[in-house]
């Protein structure tokens, strides 16, 4: 069973600093199926290890795909219309293409399993489209604490 990944995981698992990393690690460790990469995915991420961890990470990036520890995952043509109409179904979350496109890629796969770091996102999709989001729950540094009702602030 494939694993297809988002941006916010495979940045993770490079940065050691990241909320994520060890929910990130632990899932591409332990996961016995194929690991896609989105094309659509690849550039956010090139991006992101550029420019917060320098070129070394980038290489690490780039050695994953090349070994085919990360399968790439091409985004066929016929499907860019399904990755706008998906964006419009779904415009209150200002998706952007590369969420849609993870999503129209999964349709098109028949892959039931993303894994993320943006539940903003990918839970309403998740929901809709009945994707199973893996890692299971985010790490709880990562959820911002609650603030106290106003009676108990003073």
């Amino acid at each position: 069973m494939a694993l297809l990944l988002d941006t916010g995981i495979l940045y993770a698992y490079y940065d050691r600093s990241d909320l994520w990393h060890t929910a990130a690690v632990e899932l591409v460790a332990g996961e016995p199926g194929e690991l896609l990469v989105p094309a659509p995915v690849v550039p956010e991420v090139d991006h992101l290890l550029g420019v917060r961890l320098g070129r070394a990470a980038r290489e690490l990036f780039y050695r994953g795909l090349l070994q085919a520890d990360f399968l790439l995952a091409e985004l066929p043509q016929e499907r860019v219309a399904r990755v706008a109409e998906i964006d419009r179904q779904f415009a209150e979350l200002d998706l952007g293409y590369v969420d849609a496109a993870i999503v129209a890629l999964a349709e098109s796969l028949g892959i039931a399993r993303v894994a993320t770091s943006d539940r903003r996102h990918f839970e309403p999709l998740a929901r809709a489209f009945r994707l199973e989001l893996l890692p299971s729950a985010p790490p709880a540094a990562a959820t911002p604490p609650r603030r106290p009702p106003r009676s108990a602030r003073k």
